[in-house]
């Protein structure tokens, strides 16, 4: 009974690997760009929350994977239909989330805003260039993560 559960379970496996219209070994999922986005758009609206509640420690964690986000996708996705997605990210977002990053370490509300600001019209402006001017990024209004605290934990 065990042998052929073991078999059951490997040939299952196996056939899972197998692209079933044409036999061949099935290719492992490749996010686009646009799901890459969904989580840049993530990383972008926790780290408004986070500062927002002047919580820097959260903060410095959500820029740092946004920053960690937007390289992987200027290696990963370096064209998308002749738009130089990576050189844009290295020219327009990465000097906001620089600045991002030092008021984040001087715990300064009033320069982070500004830096969020300016990253947040950094995407924009790839968005124009990227003729998606149609997808308009702004600050978060509310959380549309109710189930995660951005107060700063109490120690």
């Amino acid at each position: 009974m065990r042998r052929s559960a073991l078999g059951l379970t490997s040939g299952l496996a196996m056939l899972a690997t197998l692209n079933f219209a044409t036999g061949e070994p099935a290719q492992p999922y490749t996010p686009g760009l646009v799901e890459f986005m969904a989580h840049v758009q993530n990383h972008h609206v926790k780290l408004w929350l986070a500062g927002n509640a002047r919580n820097w420690e959260l903060a410095d964690y959500q820029a740092d994977e946004l920053k960690e986000l937007l390289e992987d996708i200027a290696k990963r996705v370096p064209k998308y239909r002749d738009v130089p997605v990576g050189q844009m990210i290295e020219t327009t977002t990465m000097k906001p989330l620089g600045d991002i990053e030092g008021a984040i370490k001087a715990r300064d509300f009033a320069k982070f805003s500004a830096a969020f600001d300016r990253l947040t019209a950094a995407c924009n402006a790839c968005h124009e260039a990227a003729n998606r001017g149609f997808i308009v990024i702004q600050r978060p209004a509310t959380s549309p993560f109710p189930n995660q605290s951005f107060a700063p934990r109490r120690k």
